[in-house]
């Protein structure tokens, strides 16, 4: 997804362990987890509002034929 490698990973763990306390590590990486987490839901949100809105507009689109044909007949 990130498209991180390996050696990129590990320069970033070093660069954590620098800068951040190793006491402080485990608490940021549950924070940045939840935050990862509630992303993927809102985009899973996102997601389903848009299939639904196709729905819907196709469902219009039906309907605006039936009457149509309903009109004629």
């Amino acid at each position: 997804m990130f498209d991180i490698s390996f050696s990129e990973l590990l320069l970033i763990i070093f660069a954590l362990i620098i800068f951040i306390s190793p006491k402080n590590i485990p608490t940021i990486a549950r924070a940045f987890g939840k935050m990862l987490k509630k992303s993927k839901s809102f985009m899973s949100d996102i997601k389903d509002e848009i299939e639904r809105e196709g729905k819907f507009k196709e469902l219009k689109k039906i309907q605006k034929e039936i009457k149509k044909r309903s009109i004629k007949s």
